[in-house]
């Protein structure tokens, strides 16, 4: 079966705007480059398009912001609306000069990856050494992972990622086990990740292995 997998890289800068002037609101310019990446690595761009919203009010919230993109038939908005939400909003966080109106720039490049999932393996498979053909992790690894790289989702409101990327499921809203990898640091649900790592022994969306060899 195959599988469509998004992940989005946001780069946020916000400066502020003249508060004397009257007329004068919150900006947020989106330059948007979709991609679709396939299994051997090839990148081929989709669409390249700016986008200008402004927000009513004060605050940038994911609700808000997607709305705007759905105006603007902008893709996959409500998981834009939340990466750039998070992003300008921790902008705030560490600049204490930021006070709105302000002109938000935020460039996202939107990448799909598409690759073939497998069925799952039986439930033993933790317990079964791999093949030597076999370009999955090992049992080590999914067992280092499962002791060591849980991450709680009330925990999520610290980190740059509240969906999994493989299903796009909400992980702040999941019951199901997070698994943080350590070396990039991105964050999946538990099955999915083991699933995909069954395959291949890197993350699915920067290739970094789980654990330097």
């Amino acid at each position: 079966m195959e599988i469509e997998i998004l992940g989005a890289e946001v780069y946020t800068t916000v400066s502020n705007l003249p508060r004397h002037l009257l007329g004068v609101t919150n900006t947020v310019q989106i330059n948007l480059d979709e991609s679709i990446r396939n299994e051997t690595g090839a990148v081929t761009v989709l669409s390249s398009r700016r986008i200008r919203l402004r927000p009513r009010g004060r605050g940038f919230t994911p609700r808000q912001l997607s709305g705007l993109l759905r105006d603007e038939h902008a893709p996959e908005t409500r998981y834009l609306g939340r990466k750039i939400a998070l992003a300008i909003n921790q902008q705030f966080a560490i600049d204490s000069s930021l006070q709105e109106p302000v002109f938000v720039s935020v460039n996202v490049e939107l990448i799909r990856e598409r690759t073939l999932m497998f069925p799952l393996p039986p439930p033993d498979f933790l317990h079964t050494p791999p093949s030597s053909s076999s370009r999955g992790a090992s049992s080590e690894v999914f067992q280092r992972l499962s002791e060591e790289q849980r991450v709680e989702s009330k925990d999520l409101v610290l980190k740059n990622e509240t969906q999994c990327s493989i299903c796009i499921d909400d992980l702040s809203k999941t019951r199901e086990d997070i698994i943080e990898l350590p070396q990039c640091l991105h964050i999946f649900h538990q099955d999915c990740l083991f699933e995909w790592l069954r395959r291949q022994n890197s993350c699915p969306l920067c290739r970094r292995a789980p654990y330097e060899l």
